[in-house]
C-alpha cells in the first residue's frame, strides 16, 4: 500500500485519533513560534488541518495560511472544517511544493516529515519557497524515539517512516540552505528549527 492510500483510508477517522493533550502540546508549540501578524505560513503536510486554527489565529486577518497535503481525502476533511478568507488549500507533495520561489515567510511541518518520500529534496523545496531569512519548523508532539517506535509497530505503509538521527537532520537542512539549525528532542516534543540563508 502506498502512503497516499494509507492516509486517504484513515482520513475520515483521523481527528478521533488526536488526543486533547496532544492538541494542547501543539498549541503551546505554535505559540512558542511567535509567528508575526501578517506573515504568510505554509502548513506542509496539513493532514486534516489540526494546526490550521492555531496558525490562522497567530498570523491574524492580515496574514495568510497555505495548507498543503499529498492525500486528497485528508485535505477534504480539513476543507470541511475550515473556510477562512485567508486560507488556501493545495494538493501537492513536499518534494514538489506547488508554490513559487520565496512565496512564504514560514514553513511549519507538523507530524509529517518522516512521511515524505525524499527527505533531502523536501528540505530543499522548503528552502525554495521560503523568503530569505524565513524559518522552517519541523515538529512533532512526541519524541523521535516515540514516533519511530510507533511507526515500526504500526508496520505496513508507515513502518519505514522514521525521523533520522540528529546529525542526519542537521545535514539534510544545512545542505538545503538553512543555518542556525536547532533540534530539541524531549519526551513530549520534537522540534527542529532553521533559517534560510
Amino acid at each position: 500500500m502506498q502512503l497516499k492510500d494509507y492516509f486517504d483510508g484513515k482520513a475520515a477517522e483521523w481527528d478521533t485519533l488526536i488526543k486533547d493533550e496532544v492538541i494542547i502540546r501543539l498549541q503551546n508549540m505554535v505559540e512558542e513560534l511567535a509567528l508575526s501578524r501578517g506573515s504568510k505560513v505554509l502548513d506542509l503536510g496539513t493532514g486534516t488541518g489540526v494546526l490550521i486554527p492555531m496558525l490562522i489565529e497567530a498570523v491574524g486577518s492580515s496574514g495568510d495560511v497555505v495548507a498543503i497535503d499529498f492525500a486528497p481525502q485528508m485535505l477534504a476533511e480539513a476543507q470541511k472544517k475550515y473556510q477562512e478568507p485567508n486560507l488556501e488549500f493545495l494538493e501537492g507533495a513536499a518534494e514538489d511544493i506547488p508554490l513559487a520561489d520565496q512565496a512564504v515567510d514560514e514553513v511549519v511541518c507538523n507530524s509529517a516529515f518522516p512521511h515524505f518520500d525524499d527527505l533531502r529534496r523536501s528540505a530543499k523545496e522548503m528552502a525554495r519557497v521560503l523568503r530569505r531569512g524565513g524559518r522552517v519548523t519541523v515538529m512533532h508532539p512526541h519524541s523521535r524515539d516515540y514516533i519511530n517506535d510507533l511507526h515500526v509497530s504500526l508496520g505496513g505503509a508507515v513502518r519505514n517512516c522514521l525521523i533520522p538521527e540528529e546529525e542526519v537532520m542537521f545535514a539534510i537542512f544545512s545542505e538545503a540552505g538553512f543555518e542556525n539549525i536547532t533540534i530539541k528532542d524531549v519526551p513530549q516534543r520534537y522540534f527542529l528549527s532553521g533559517r534560510k540563508v
